[in-house]
C-alpha cells in the first residue's frame, strides 16, 4: 500500500495579494510540486505582478509562452493559465477561478492583439474565470458541462454561512462576477491559427472529464495536457447523467494516450495545468502504462480510501503520482469488479 501523504505545508514567498488558509487546506503537500514552486516563485527572475491583477504571478516560460500562476481558492492544487502569444493572435488556455482581472492582465501583456480563450476542461480551477469573456472554446463533449455550470452561484462553495472565504483570504468583490458567455464546442483536431504559420491543435484527451482536452503548440513543440498528465494525482471521476459520461473513464483516457504517445516526435515538452512544467514526454508513457495496468487488473491498486462519493483507488504512476479511479470509472460501458 502507499505511504501516507505528507500533510504539512511550508510557506513560499509569494507576491500575490491573497493568502492561503493552511488550517483549512484539503490537499496534502506534494513534495515535488512544493520543490518546483519554491524554486520558481522565489528564484525565477522573470516573476512579476501587474497592478491590474495583483492575485497572480506572471512568468516568461518561453519567448512567446507566458505562464500565469494562480493560487487555489478551494484548498486544492494551484493551477496554471497559459498565454501563447502568436505573431497575429494569442491563445489563452484556461482561466482559473475568476479572482482578479485576467482580462485586463491579458491586455496589459499583449496590447490590442486579438486572442481566443479555450478550456482544457470545465472544472472550477480552470474555467470559472470564463465569465470575464464573451466566447470560450472547448472540446465539444465538454460544452454541456460548461453550459450546466453557467450560473451566478458557482463561487458560493468557497464561502461559509457567514460569507467568509474558507480556504483563501480574499474579498468576494474581487471575483470577476457572473455574465453569460458563448460556449463553442469544437472537435478533436480543431486548429487555432495564431498567424505566421503558428498553429495550436486541440487534442481530445478525456478521462479527468468527459471532454477534457490538451493543446499541441506545433511551433514551440509543446503539449499542454491539462490535468490528464501532471505531477500528483490524475483523478478519473464519472458523473452519472452527464452527456458523454463514458469518456470520464480510465479506458477512454488510455485510448487517447496511445494516440498522443504515437505523436511524440511532434513535441519535446509537457506543460501541465498543475505543478512543474518543461516535463519530458515520458510522463505520458508512464500514465498510459498505469491506465493499462488498471484496465487489465482493477484490483491491483496501491492505495484505497473512502470519500463522500464512495471508495476510490490509486495506482502508482512511475515518478509522477497516482491514477485515481472508482469501480464505475474504469471502463467506458461496464462497472469494474474490484476486490
Amino acid at each position: 500500500m502507499a505511504q501516507p501523504p505528507i500533510e504539512f505545508h511550508r510557506e513560499i514567498d509569494a507576491l500575490v495579494k491573497g493568502r492561503k488558509k493552511w488550517e483549512n487546506w484539503r490537499e496534502p503537500e506534494d513534495p515535488i510540486r512544493y520543490a518546483f514552486a519554491k524554486l520558481l516563485r522565489e528564484r525565477d527572475k522573470t516573476r512579476r505582478v501587474y497592478d491590474v491583477d495583483p492575485f497572480v504571478e506572471v512568468y516568461d516560460l518561453r519567448e512567446d509562452i507566458i505562464g500565469i500562476y494562480t493560487e487555489s481558492l478551494d484548498g486544492m492544487g494551484d493551477s496554471w493559465i497559459f498565454l501563447i502569444n502568436g505573431p497575429e493572435r494569442a491563445l489563452v488556455i484556461d482561466t482559473s477561478f475568476g479572482l482578479g482581472n485576467l482580462k485586463g492582465l491579458i491586455r496589459e501583456i499583449i496590447g490590442d492583439k486579438p486572442y481566443d480563450v479555450a478550456n482544457t476542461h470545465s472544472h472550477f480551477d480552470h474555467a470559472y474565470g470564463n465569465y470575464q469573456f464573451d466566447r470560450v472554446y472547448c472540446h465539444e463533449y465538454e460544452a454541456p458541462k460548461l453550459l450546466k455550470n453557467m450560473n451566478e452561484h458557482v463561487w458560493d462553495y468557497l464561502f461559509d454561512e457567514n460569507g467568509v472565504p474558507i480556504w483563501y483570504d480574499f474579498k468576494r468583490e474581487d471575483l470577476c462576477g457572473f455574465k453569460e458567455y458563448e460556449v463553442v464546442g469544437v472537435p478533436d483536431g480543431y486548429t487555432f491559427d495564431l498567424g505566421g504559420g503558428h498553429e495550436v491543435e486541440l487534442v481530445f484527451l478525456p478521462g479527468h472529464s468527459t471532454g477534457h482536452c490538451g493543446f499541441l503548440d506545433k511551433k514551440n513543440r509543446i503539449f499542454f495536457p491539462g490535468d490528464d498528465c501532471c505531477v500528483g494525482a490524475i483523478g478519473i471521476g464519472r458523473q452519472p447523467g452527464i452527456p458523454y459520461e463514458e469518456y470520464a473513464s480510465v479506458e477512454a483516457l488510455y485510448k487517447e494516450l496511445v494516440k498522443i504517445c504515437d505523436r511524440t516526435d511532434e513535441f519535446d515538452s509537457l506543460f501541465p495545468s498543475h505543478g512543474p512544467v518543461e516535463i519530458g514526454p515520458v510522463m505520458l508513457f508512464s500514465a498510459m502504462e498505469a491506465c493499462k495496468a488498471v484496465l487489465d487488473a482493477p484490483s491491483c491498486y496501491d492505495e484505497k480510501f473512502e470519500t463522500p462519493h464512495g471508495t476510490q483507488y490509486g495506482r502508482k504512476i512511475f515518478e509522477s503520482g497516482y491514477l485515481r479511479y472508482s469501480a464505475t470509472s474504469v471502463y467506458m460501458n461496464k462497472v469494474a469488479e474490484i476486490d
